[in-house]
């Protein structure tokens, strides 16, 4: 697998979107939020959600120059509308306006609904370690799961993240999917030829269990490969706080939507829609705790790193050499993938070509 530096890929990004119509301001906040994705090793939530931008933007169905609009201004929480425009853009815009409500009432939320994919979840919660805050994010998805005990596609895969600020040590990153298995994953399993480790799929005829995504999956060559079948939850926890954050994204949401009223951006979908627009972007909830007012920063910090010592501290089971925290061995990735260049999946750099040849662009160019 080839290695791309992170300076490369990141003026590619820019400078496709910018070729898509975007203004340089949200060309900037695509790219810094797809190469976020990249270093942090979720390439399927950097590079191949650019495929999915670009299936989207070749339907007409994303408004490449759209600003959001704030619907309600209350003391320490905002309703935004993203206008159908790119969700890097208008998630990073709202992580922005948040930070600063908890900057000015401690604790700041944000409301959003009405844009694209926004990717790498973490990629907007810590823009609030710049500012010594807490970040948190949530969205709905597409329906990527059965509910507990059901065979249907009706319910989200979530994403979930925070950061959280320390002192000495590596900063707290949660960022996690709320769901069974991922499609993406099904999608890898697929086109290496491999079975799942487990039972995770459950067809929609029998109701029977498998762990073959074969039959299940239309074009796993492609980022947005639709599920023919429904993943499981492997646990009923999982379900519970699935349903958690479909109340407090979709629900909750003023003007939002919930997973099984989205649709999902499928070759066969937009083309067959060509004339109207695909419900994207149910609902978004955004918090930023602002800590300084809390208590004192220097006191924080250092309660976190004492805490983490003491986690890193715990004797070890077997089969294990140390203990990390959430975000640890990403941030790690990282700082090897800045140092030492970024590995490209050969079907994801093959949309980025395409993407780069519809709008004339010499990615060998770029590289100058």
């Amino acid at each position: 697998m080839k290695l791309e530096s992170a300076e490369y890929l990141h003026k590619v990004y820019k400078t496709i979107i910018k070729g898509w119509g975007s203004p340089e301001h949200q060309a900037q906040a695509f790219a810094d939020a797809i190469l976020a994705g990249d270093l942090l090793g979720k390439d399927m939530q950097g590079m191949g959600i650019a495929m999915i931008d670009h299936l989207m933007m070749q339907h007409d169905q994303i408004n490449m120059t759209a600003e959001p609009t704030v619907e309600q201004d209350n003391n320490n929480y905002l309703v935004i509308n993203g206008n159908r425009g790119l969700g890097q853009y208008i998630m990073t815009d709202a992580m922005h306006r948040v930070i600063e409500k908890a900057k000015q009432h401690t604790f700041g939320i944000g409301l959003v609904h009405n844009w694209h994919d926004i990717g790498c979840a973490s990629a907007y919660t810590r823009l609030a370690l710049d500012h010594d805050c807490i970040g948190i994010l949530t969205v709905n998805s597409v329906t990527q799961n059965a509910p507990w005990g059901g065979r249907e596609l009706k319910m989200s895969a979530a994403p979930f993240s925070y950061a959280c600020p320390t002192g000495d040590m590596a900063a707290i990153i949660g960022d996690t999917s709320v769901s069974g298995v991922y499609e993406t994953y099904l999608s890898q399993a697929v086109l290496a030829g491999k079975k799942m480790d487990s039972k995770c799929l459950v067809d929609p005829e029998t109701g029977e269990l498998t762990d073959d995504p074969e039959p299940y999956i239309e074009h796993p060559e492609h980022r947005a490969a639709p599920l023919l079948a429904a993943p499981v939850f492997p646990n009923v926890k999982l379900y519970v706080m699935n349903v958690f954050l479909e109340i407090m994204t979709g629900l909750l949401t003023p003007g939002g939507f919930t997973s099984p009223q989205m649709e999902y951006p499928s070759m066969h979908a937009l083309a067959a829609n060509s004339d109207r627009k695909l419900k994207r972007g149910g609902g978004a909830f955004l918090m930023v705790v602002n800590i300084a007012d809390l208590m004192p920063l220097a006191l924080f910090k250092s309660q976190v790193d004492q805490w983490i010592q003491t986690l890193k501290s715990t004797k070890l089971q077997q089969g294990f050499e140390e203990i990390t925290l959430p975000g640890e061995n990403a941030l790690r990735a990282e700082a090897d993938r800045l140092k030492h260049g970024i590995p490209v999946q050969p079907q994801y750099w093959a949309g980025i070509q395409a993407m780069a040849t519809e709008v004339g662009i010499d990615l060998e160019a770029l590289r100058d």
